[in-house]
């Protein structure tokens, strides 16, 4: 003879039910957030190209989402430049600036500190020519202009004069050569898309020196959601990158374009300068 078998089941009160389905809720929510959170984003500019045929080069064998900044008057700027483009890597004006261990530069690579708005304009113009396809602008050097306020300022009204006239106009990275730096302040105020570099992966060449700043990068980057490093075409940044950047696979750090990591504020009302002849450089009271 079988014996029926009760089951018997405790009534769960319907509190207790409420609070089961609102933890399931917020669990549920927390999971979701953390699978949607997007990633840290970096982005990484090599300097000092058009110079050097053979680094030139090899940097074109790396992650095209690496930019490339080119010094306008290299002999291999604009050949560079085409090829750059042809891989859909962005290209930047690597525009060279006085800095204080030499004072003004003398060479036409380099603006004049008490230039007009529009002289700078001029420059600008023609150093854009010597990169085309370009999209944006970095410092070489510079850490005696850029700290300069009314310097800087010009020549981010020359640039707001040439992007009048671009299809699409030129967005502006701050080397940050050094801490007094007003190229990104300015730039951001006259409401030019801006970026400032973070980290140098190569101040030192060495491979410890290199695996170091990338672990800078990396944690700025986790810190902050984003963060710019610059390199150089030396021969053990090159190799550095093309082992460290597939390693980001899966790593929740994700290699950027810099334009994606540039953003404006404005326009805000600031004075553009107007055609003028140059006058006698005085120092900013600002």
């Amino acid at each position: 003879m079988k014996v029926p078998v009760r089951i018997f089941t405790v009534p769960i009160p319907w509190s207790a039910k409420i609070a089961a389905s609102i933890a399931a809720t917020v669990v549920a929510a927390f999971v979701s957030t953390a699978a949607a959170s997007p990633p840290a984003r970096i982005a990484i500019i090599i300097d000092d190209l058009g110079y050097q045929a053979d680094l030139d080069r090899a940097v074109l064998t790396l992650d095209s989402r690496i930019a490339v900044a080119i010094l306008p008057d290299g002999p291999g700027a604009t050949d560079l430049a085409t090829r750059a483009a042809r891989q859909r890597r962005e290209a930047l004006v690597h525009l060279p600036l006085s800095h204080v261990r030499s004072g003004d530069c003398e060479t036409a690579l380099c603006p004049r500190r008490e230039w007009s708005a529009e002289r700078m304009r001029q420059h600008l113009d023609r150093a854009a020519r010597q990169v085309p396809h370009a999209v944006g602008l970095n410092n070489h050097q510079g850490s005696l202009f850029t700290a300069d306020p009314g310097s800087t300022r010009r020549l981010i009204e020359g640039l707001v004069l040439l992007n009048r006239h671009r299809d699409k106009p030129l967005f502006v990275v701050d080397s940050r050569t050094t801490p007094h730096t007003q190229l990104a302040r300015e730039a951001s105020r006259a409401g030019i898309a801006t970026a400032q570099r973070q980290v140098f992966l190569d101040h030192e060449r060495s491979a410890e020196a290199i695996a170091q700043a990338w672990k800078r990068l990396i944690e700025r980057a986790r810190d902050d959601g984003q963060a710019i490093a610059i390199g150089h075409p030396y021969r053990e940044t090159v190799a550095f990158l093309a082992r460290a950047i597939p390693a980001l696979e899966g790593s929740g750090i994700e290699l950027v374009p810099v334009s994606d990591l540039t953003s404006a504020t404005g326009p805000q009302p600031v004075p553009i300068g107007q055609a003028a002849p140059a006058r006698a450089y005085r120092p900013s009271t600002e």
